[in-house]
């Protein structure tokens, strides 16, 4: 393959992911875990819940998101930031930011997730899948002790460094 041909298949596989990741949203916001599942997911696919525990394969992704969906009245998830890096001829990995709002149907209150999505996906024959899903959140409003890892941050520094600013 040229380094043009190359390049095209590289975005148009990055498109495609892409694809993937506003799909999980789509299917999400409907209320649709099979669809879901079978659209997303690879069959083996997996939703990590925090670093110890994961939900794998399609039949018990679909319950869990059943599950997880039942509360809520409506939701709206945006996905942005993404970026794509490929690991293999048929794998690559992914991250990108969510935006998750929820109304609850009990009560109308509101829940809101800042977060970030980090994938691995694999190339099936039916296109691409999301192998792997860890959600890592940034903060929430409405959502008491989500279980999910803080995103990553790095520390301030201990003293608060100064520009030189100039007057012009």
């Amino acid at each position: 393959m040229s380094g043009t041909e190359r390049l095209v298949w590289e975005l148009e596989q990055r498109r495609l992911i892409a694809e993937v990741l506003m799909d999980y949203s789509h299917f999400v916001d409907r209320n649709d875990p099979a669809g879901l599942v079978a659209q997303v997911f690879c069959e083996d696919g997996c939703f990590e819940l925090g670093s110890r525990h994961a939900v794998i394969g399609r039949a018990d992704l679909a319950l869990m998101f059943a599950r997880t969906l039942a509360p809520f009245r409506r939701t709206s998830h945006h996905v942005s930031n993404i970026r794509v890096t490929f690991t293999g001829p048929d794998t690559a990995a992914s991250t990108a930011y969510v935006y998750a709002w929820h109304v609850m149907a009990e009560d109308g209150l509101r829940v809101e997730v800042w977060g970030r999505y980090h994938d691995r996906h694999r190339l099936t024959p039916d296109g691409w899948r999301i192998a792997n899903r860890r959600l890592t959140v940034a903060g929430s409003d409405g959502w008491i002790d989500p279980p999910f890892e803080l995103a990553e941050r790095l520390p301030s520094p201990a003293e608060t460094p100064s520009p030189r600013i100039t007057r012009r």
